[in-house]
């Protein structure tokens, strides 16, 4: 089960014992990071590696927590948070960067809007890559991120009633987050327009994986029975057609009234950044989880980085430059 040196492109390259590794791993660093009953933080050693993020796309949660993590494990960041500053203005192809970068660090991180992208720069570099997202693909990260927050809170991953709603067509969480749900055994609900529907290839990924995904596109309906609802913006960015963005723009929005109708202990999950499909009075409510997820991103991306570097065991435990033992 070694993680080592692997790359991660999509969330089905890692099992679900490797998941689970990762999400042990993340609760060592939530832990070292004070996220434990006593408040209290526990010292990391200095880290002599290199994490490079290069972002052809806007981030602000996947970039700056994965800079965040880097930081925390001790190690150094080198960034490129606009492509237009970077040779790919010049025309240089993305397998040129990957091998020209990996030169300059230990490990890569690459946000494209290209879909596919991921796989062609983890092809071409010589240090682990991860994918923070290529085109309307996959967002592994996020899904992990997902996932860690999903079951501090049910205490498993296993057999859960799930609701995936909004933009499902271009939403790449989702496309990586249903097939991790499936493969754990559980229940999905495709909440979605019929033009922003789960693409047929994912749909039947899904169900090769074990599921057998309900779809609709009423969300009263659907929130009978869920132990979670994870909502979707409508992305502006993803629509060729304007009009087409206006027509679909506001379709669900998560609100109090609506929220009456939900189970007591269902958890909202959101991947940020949210526009209008979930009203702001819902921060109030307990089961929205949406800040304490994104937080989640930093212990979550540290184990990634730890693991596929080799600085801490498989089993989680400490190497002289992981955890400094307490």
């Amino acid at each position: 089960m070694a993680l080592t040196g692997r790359d991660l492109v999509s969330i089905l390259d890692f099992s679900n014992d490797e998941i689970t590794l990762v999400l042990d791993t993340a609760e060592q660093m939530a832990e070292a990071l004070g996220w434990g009953e006593d408040g209290k933080t526990q010292p990391l050693a200095p880290l002599d590696r290199i994490l490079a993020t290069l972002f052809f796309e806007p981030s602000t949660r996947t970039r700056m927590s994965f800079e965040s993590a880097m930081l925390r494990l001790g190690g150094s960041v080198i960034s490129m948070a606009d492509a237009r500053a970077s040779s790919a203005a010049k025309g240089e192809t993305l397998a040129d960067a990957a091998r020209i970068v990996s030169g300059y660090c230990d490990i890569i991180v690459c946000r494209h809007p290209e879909n596919g992208s991921a796989q062609a720069f983890a092809q071409a570099a010589s240090v682990p890559v991860i994918n923070a997202g290529d085109g309307h693909n996959e967002h592994p990260t996020q899904t992990l991120t997902d996932l860690f927050c999903l079951r501090r809170h049910k205490g498993t991953l296993e057999g859960l009633r799930v609701g995936l709603c909004g933009d499902l067509k271009y939403g790449r969480t989702v496309h990586s987050l249903a097939p991790a749900l499936a493969r754990s055994g559980c229940e999905l609900i495709f909440i979605s327009p019929p033009a922003l529907a789960m693409p047929e290839e994912l749909s039947q990924k899904v169900q090769e994986l074990g599921a057998q995904p309900q779809v609709t596109d009423d969300l009263a309906g659907a929130l009978d029975g869920l132990d979670m609802l994870y909502m979707t913006r409508i992305q502006q960015e993803r629509f060729a057609d304007p009009a087409e963005y206006e027509e679909y723009k506001g379709v669900y929005v998560l609100d109090e009234k609506l929220m009456k109708k939900a189970p007591e202990d269902m958890l909202v999950l959101h991947p940020l950044p949210r526009v209008d499909e979930i009203a702001p009075e819902m921060d109030d409510d307990p089961r929205a989880v949406y800040f304490e997820q994104a937080a989640g991103g930093v212990p979550v991306r540290m184990a990634l980085i730890a693991l596929l570097l080799g600085i801490v065991e498989d089993s989680g435990a400490s190497k002289r430059s992981g955890l400094v033992e307490p």
